[in-house]
């Protein structure tokens, strides 16, 4: 997926696309995320494929409301996801709850993560719940990872986006 697409032609090659609704992996950084019944345009020419995705914003409300509502303790993957939704850099993050910036790191190391203590990671839950989240979604904070864990699957419709917990 590189390119948009504009009057159902490649973004690539300008050749006509088709759409069909399907169920996607959203690749957010987040272990398991499935958008339901969303539409993605192929190229038969290419094989580029471009998946629309509604309300962009929203979706990332729902997704960090989900993980902030959740049972169990928070990976270094959902609190940095959290953190980027709340659109605070490490280093605004780790003053707002009274840490190092390298302590933040610490909390989003996939390979060795700190734990954050169960105050802190209240007090994370919490901002989430309350604060205003960055508006703006740059494409350098998406980033490629292939699930691993729980299975989270969003369906948009007129009203938003909505959590629906995968069998």
């Amino acid at each position: 997926m590189s390119k948009k697409v504009i009057d159902n032609r490649c973004g690539a090659c300008r050749t006509e696309m088709s759409g069909a609704r399907e169920n996607v992996r959203y690749e957010c950084g987040i272990d398991g995320v499935t958008l339901v019944n969303v539409m993605v345009y192929r190229c038969p020419n290419c094989g580029e494929r471009e998946i629309e995705i509604p309300y962009v914003e929203k979706l990332h409300r729902a997704i960090a409301m989900d993980l902030a509502r959740q049972p169990g303790r928070l990976g270094p993957k959902e609190i940095r996801f959290m953190r980027t939704y709340l659109g605070l850099s490490s280093g605004d993050f780790a003053r707002k709850i009274g840490v190092d910036k390298a302590t933040v790191s610490r909390y989003e190391r996939v390979d060795s993560p700190l734990p954050m203590g169960p105050q802190t990671e209240r007090l994370l839950r919490l901002m989430v719940m309350s604060d205003k989240p960055v508006e703006d979604y740059p494409i350098e904070r998406v980033t490629k990872q292939k699930p691993k864990h729980a299975q989270m699957r969003l369906e948009a419709n007129k009203k938003g986006w909505h959590v629906a917990r995968a069998a």
